[in-house]
């Protein structure tokens, strides 16, 4: 079965963010090009949308509009390019997570 994972109006991603910022992150500082809450916001958008697997919480990430992911969080980098975090890096971060 096909989900449409549509859009999320940028408007209502600023009422998650204080939770969010709240949640430790388990990872070490180094490496790290992801704050935890953008990939927590991009999960949650995800959701909110229709996605049930880690694979469609990373293709709404691919899908979403440049505008949005900045709203989110997700940073530019030096060429230029915004991207969303990976179906692995995701899942990996998700794991690490305590729920």
């Amino acid at each position: 079965m096909l989900v449409k994972l549509g859009p999320l109006d940028t408007g209502r991603i600023a009422d998650l963010r204080p939770y969010l910022d709240s949640v430790s992150d388990p990872r070490s500082r180094r490496g790290r090009w992801y704050s935890l809450t953008a990939i927590l916001l991009v999960c949650a958008c995800g959701v909110v949308s229709g996605a049930k697997s880690i694979d469609e919480l990373a293709e709404w990430g691919q899908r979403a509009a440049d505008g949005l992911l900045a709203v989110i969080g997700i940073r530019v980098h030096l060429l230029r390019w915004r991207r969303a975090p990976s179906s692995a890096t995701i899942g990996r971060v998700l794991g690490a997570v305590d729920g």
